[in-house]
């Protein structure tokens, strides 16, 4: 039998790299524009894998991408319940508060995101976000408050 994935946490034996693939499967369709197919994959994976913080990740930047950046937020939030230790939920949600208009309450999560993992993907993104700020990119016009 097939390894299990420490990405998955799933209810029923998921190989790592079926999972990956049911992941890029929504990817893909988000990338297409196909907003409701990527929904059904990242739903489904986050029913397959309750455990972990990926599918929340994919769902969250589904809504990003829609948008719904509160929504993006609470898939955020979910994802930083189940990975506590993990920056990359930390530095999304970060970015989803900026593109809300809280921009306190954002650069508090992308500054923990650079402290929790200084060297990973949630530092770089966090740092991105940061440097996008201080140009004054980030948060939009209309979110500005």
């Amino acid at each position: 039998m097939a390894e299990t994935s420490e990405i998955s946490g799933s209810l029923i034996p998921l190989a790592r790299r079926e999972a990956m693939i049911l992941l890029e499967a929504g990817y893909l369709w988000l990338d297409m524009g196909q907003f409701d197919k990527a929904r059904e994959v990242f739903a489904g994976a986050v029913v397959l894998m309750p455990r972990s913080e990926v599918p929340q990740l994919a769902m969250g930047s589904l809504e990003f991408a829609l948008g719904r950046h509160d929504k993006a937020l609470q898939a955020y939030r979910a994802a930083q319940r189940l990975a506590p230790q993990s920056a990359l939920p930390r530095a999304h949600a970060g970015e989803a508060l900026l593109f809300m208009g809280k921009v306190p309450e954002a650069l508090k999560e992308l500054k923990a995101a650079m402290e929790l993992e200084p060297e990973g993907d949630g530092a770089r993104l966090a740092q991105s976000l940061l440097e996008a700020k201080e140009a004054g990119a980030l948060p939009p016009p209309s979110a500005r408050r």
